[in-house]
C-alpha cells in the first residue's frame, strides 16, 4: 500500500509539473539553447554577405554604395548556432562595424576583424547564457557582434551571441570573456562606398 501511495504521489507531482510548464530543460528562457548546432565552415570570414548584413553594413537602397574594385566575392556564411559538442575551438574571430574609412574614392563603411587566442572556456560558457530580456531603462553596448570560433585546422563555426537588454550588443559576460583573450591580429576592410569623392581619382 505504501508503495502504491508513493507512485500515486509521484504521478501527481509530475502532472502538476507539466501543467506548470516545468521541465528539466527549463532553466530560464534561453533562446540560444533552442538553436541548432552551428555548421562547420572551411574558414571564418567577417566579409561574408550574411555577417555584413547582421552587422547592418549592407548598403542602404538608393545610396551610392559600391564594393572596392579589388574586392573578390566572399562565400556565404552558415546560419548562427550553438557550438557543436565535438568542435574544439582554439581561437575566436570577432566581427564588428569598423566605422568609416576615407581614401581617394571617397568615404567607405567598414568591418573590423579581430582575432583572439587563449583559453576558450569562459567564452564558451558565456555563449551558453540566454539573451537578456529587453528593458526601457537598460544601459547597453550598441555595437553588434558577429562571432566565429576557430579550431586548430582553421575550420570555423559562426556562433549565436546572447545579447544584452537592448538586443543589439553582446551580453557583458561575452565581452568580458573576449577581453580576457589575447588579441593576435586586427584588420579593417572597406565594405561599401557611402560618399564618393568630389574630385576624380587620378
Amino acid at each position: 500500500m505504501a508503495t502504491r501511495r508513493a507512485v500515486v504521489a509521484l504521478l501527481g507531482a509530475c502532472t502538476l509539473g507539466l501543467l506548470a510548464g516545468c521541465s528539466a530543460d527549463d532553466g530560464g528562457a534561453d533562446s540560444a539553447g533552442s538553436s541548432a548546432a552551428a555548421v562547420v565552415a572551411p574558414a571564418a570570414d567577417c566579409q561574408s554577405p550574411q555577417v555584413l548584413d547582421a552587422l547592418g553594413l549592407t548598403p542602404a537602397p538608393g545610396t551610392a554604395a559600391t564594393t572596392p574594385s579589388s574586392a573578390t566575392p566572399h562565400p556565404d556564411a552558415p546560419s548562427e548556432g550553438t557550438v557543436p559538442r565535438t568542435f574544439v575551438a582554439v581561437s575566436a574571430l570577432a566581427c564588428t562595424p569598423g566605422g568609416q574609412l576615407t581614401d581617394s574614392a571617397g568615404t567607405w563603411s567598414s568591418v573590423q576583424a579581430t582575432s583572439r587566442d587563449g583559453d576558450m572556456t569562459a567564452l564558451k560558457s558565456a555563449l551558453e547564457l540566454p539573451s537578456r530580456e529587453s528593458t526601457d531603462t537598460a544601459t547597453c553596448d550598441d555595437v553588434p557582434l558577429q562571432l566565429w570560433l576557430v579550431d586548430a585546422l582553421g575550420r570555423a563555426v559562426r556562433v549565436q551571441v546572447p545579447t544584452d537588454a537592448c538586443g543589439v550588443g553582446p551580453r557583458a559576460e561575452v565581452g568580458k570573456a573576449l577581453a580576457g583573450l589575447t588579441t593576435t591580429d586586427t584588420a579593417t576592410y572597406p565594405v561599401g562606398l557611402l560618399v564618393p569623392s568630389s574630385s576624380p581619382s587620378p
